[in-house]
């Protein structure tokens, strides 16, 4: 069972009690992405991730981790284009500790100047093994090229560029803009009643807030773009990438599409996954999904491929999606993606990190409580008719955009796919 508890400061507390483990997971929801960052600093919402780690006005970098390992916890951070959240996993008799780090994190980070200098190094590497990875280099060229002249445009990660341009008054500048309670969730999933979640997140976090007022306004919806975007790479293969236009992430349309994803472009039985690699054998990985936001998405297609067979790979993608617009999906392929995705679903409720990040970054995106049954009967509603409905809605060739990064950058993927 789910609870939703909104507190007097705008902090809201998610909650999932499960007493059939002996574990509990934390998860502080920030909505700080590069849906909220300017051009110029791009990348500050992951640099502050990676700060909040190197110490706080009572903690070292090392008495974090240390405290933490301390206990068999497990601590991490992650940042995605809308927010960053800060996670634990630890015994039941250890979330109170868990909380009160995070907490420290959440609050108290210290920004130091040494310290500064060397994480920037640190993800000026992360940028570099980006840089160094084609299938990253070709995915993210891909939604920039997209989502051109929209918040989503921007790499997680930032710039280079951006990331020298940031100090600790930078940082400090945009914590305390981001870091309020009407901008963060708190989820707390596993053995722990709803009365001591509660009570432990009015503790460690609903005493020190007060309301800030803040307002944080939603982006309008992308108008995005049909382009092709090309990069040389010395490398053995080609690795290319198509983007159509998808709904957004609370439309309930979306439950067709991740249907219609199951069976035309996820699972190993699905028909991309049959037609290009185990049929024509010319490619290891190639899968579609969408990647979604609050009044945007996007529906990506990938691939790598032998560069003299990238021109085969494209028109084999093309005509397995020319005959779902033609002949939609099977009853039969319908029970089948029904039956997948209720599955993940539902296992995903039976490991206490996974649902504090289910519950979490769905209340973060949308202020709102995840209705996991509700979503299990939107499933079974489905029909046919709506996944057909849903493809003829994505794969429109006229606004698709195309990213490749090969060995050779001359051939152009995007008109292949249009004239296929």
């Amino acid at each position: 069972m789910q609870k939703l508890i909104s507190f007097e400061s705008g902090l809201k507390l998610v909650h999932a009690y499960d007493p059939t483990v002996r574990s509990v997971a934390i998860g502080v929801f920030v909505g700080a992405g590069v849906i909220r960052e300017s051009k110029d600093l791009a990348g500050i919402s992951h640099f502050i991730e990676h700060m909040v780690f190197k110490g706080t006005s009572t903690r070292s970098g090392f008495d974090i981790v240390n405290d933490i390992d301390s206990i068999g916890a497990q601590i991490n951070a992650y940042t995605s284009k809308r927010y960053t959240c800060f996670h634990t996993v630890s015994l039941d008799t250890n979330a109170d500790k868990c909380a009160e780090i995070l907490a420290d994190l959440y609050f108290d980070p210290s920004f130091d100047d040494d310290e500064l200098v060397k994480e920037r190094k640190v993800v000026i590497e992360e940028i570099n093994e980006s840089e160094d990875t084609p299938d990253d280099v070709c995915l993210e060229r891909l939604l920039t090229a997209f989502f051109k002249g929209h918040p989503l445009e921007k790499p997680i990660l930032g710039t280079k560029k951006t990331l020298a341009s940031m100090t600790s008054e930078t940082l400090k500048a945009y914590h305390k803009q981001m870091y309020v309670p009407e901008n963060t969730v708190v989820s707390i999933a596993g053995n722990i009643t709803e009365e001591d979640a509660i009570a432990l997140t009015r503790r460690r976090f609903e005493s020190r807030m007060k309301p800030s007022g803040a307002r944080f306004e939603e982006p309008p919806r992308a108008k995005t773009n049909c382009v092709l975007t090309k990069k040389k790479k010395h490398i053995e293969q080609s690795h290319l990438a198509f983007a159509f236009p998808c709904y957004s992430f609370t439309d309930p349309r979306m439950v067709a599409v991740q249907l219609m994803s199951a069976i035309f472009s996820t699972e190993m039985s699905s028909r991309l996954f049959q037609s290009v690699r185990e049929r024509l054998g010319l490619c290891y990985t190639i899968l579609g999904y969408p990647s979604t936001y609050k009044n945007n998405g996007a529906y990506i297609i990938y691939t790598a491929t032998n560069p003299e067979s990238v021109e085969q790979a494209v028109r084999a993608i093309r005509g397995e999606i020319d005959l779902l617009l033609k002949d939609g999906v099977t009853e039969q392929e319908l029970k089948k993606g029904k039956e997948q995705l209720k599955t993940a679903i539902v296992l995903a409720q039976e490991s206490t990190a996974s649902m504090m990040r289910t519950f979490g970054s769905y209340c973060i995106e949308t202020g709102e409580l995840y209705d996991l049954d509700g979503r299990i009967a939107s499933i079974d509603s489905m029909t046919a008719s709506d996944v057909f409905e849903a493809a003829r809605y994505i794969f429109d060739f006229d606004k698709a955009s195309a990213s490749i990064v090969a060995p050779d950058d001359g051939v152009d993927i995007l008109k292949i796919l249009k004239n296929a």
